[in-house]
């Protein structure tokens, strides 16, 4: 394998197991009824980068020049984490399997 795919692979595994991880302890941490594992309140529990990393670390979105890349930046940085590891890892498994060599 090349490296990219066991990136992209490390990362795809990664992000799902965060993703497994943080609803079992949101599954856990709720009483004994189902009904009230409500699932929306539950996904704005997960981290995001914003959440994990300084304030100050963000500062350069502010910025950039076009509006509309400086909300695509927002909308990565506030993105739940384990959703960021699946779409790089995805990524990196399609980029590799493009340029393989035969």
């Amino acid at each position: 394998m090349k490296k990219i795919n066991v990136a992209g692979m490390l990362s795809l595994i990664g992000g799902v197991a965060l993703f497994g991880f943080t609803e079992l302890g949101n599954f856990m941490g709720k009483s004994g009824k189902l009904t009230s594992y409500n699932k929306a309140k539950d996904i704005s529990e997960h981290k995001a980068l914003y959440d994990i990393l300084h304030e100050d670390n963000f500062d350069w979105i502010d910025s950039l020049p076009w509006q509309p890349v400086q909300d695509a930046a927002n909308y990565v940085v506030n993105m739940p984490l384990w959703l960021l590891l699946v779409i790089v890892g995805a990524f990196l498994l399609v980029i590799g399997g493009i340029f393989i060599k035969k």
